[in-house]
């Protein structure tokens, strides 16, 4: 068997974890933009009941409303900072799988440059053989 067949199974097997990998990349960077996404709405509600809140405190509130303003605000402080730490990392985990997926990428390209040396050796070798044939049919033709 000549080696570029040998070798097919093994470029294969690089293909598909190759794209597993890019999967995974695809999904760990799809759920970090969604993490993203819930930053940043956690940020704006805040920043708008801070406005509610100053507006309210404008024209006068109550001990009590003052301190459910201030309970809530401190739940919110709070949930921006755990969401900040989902986010932190799942951008960890989005760069290990693009990290991942770039060397199984890299390692597919360098199987098919093996594969392609092969097949253009096996070509050649080929083209060779069927030149010496043709010369020695030629030469028992004289």
């Amino acid at each position: 068997m000549v080696p570029s067949k040998r070798f097919q199974p093994v470029q294969r097997v690089a293909a598909s974890r190759e794209q597993k990998a890019a999967r995974a990349f695809g999904s760990s960077r799809q759920r970090m933009q969604q993490q993203e996404a819930k930053l940043s709405e956690l940020k704006q509600f805040h920043k708008e009941y801070m406005g509610r809140f100053q507006g309210t405190a404008r024209a006068g509130i109550s001990a009590a409303q003052l301190q459910e303003y201030r309970a809530f605000l401190g739940k919110l402080e709070r949930a921006i900072r755990e969401q900040e730490k989902i986010v932190s990392a799942s951008l960890r985990e989005c760069s290990d799988h693009r990290q991942n997926w770039q060397h199984k990428h890299m390692r597919t390209q360098v199987m098919g440059k093996v594969m392609a040396r092969y097949q253009d050796s096996e070509r050649k070798e080929v083209e060779s053989r069927e030149q010496k044939e043709t010369d020695d049919h030629n030469q028992r033709g004289r």
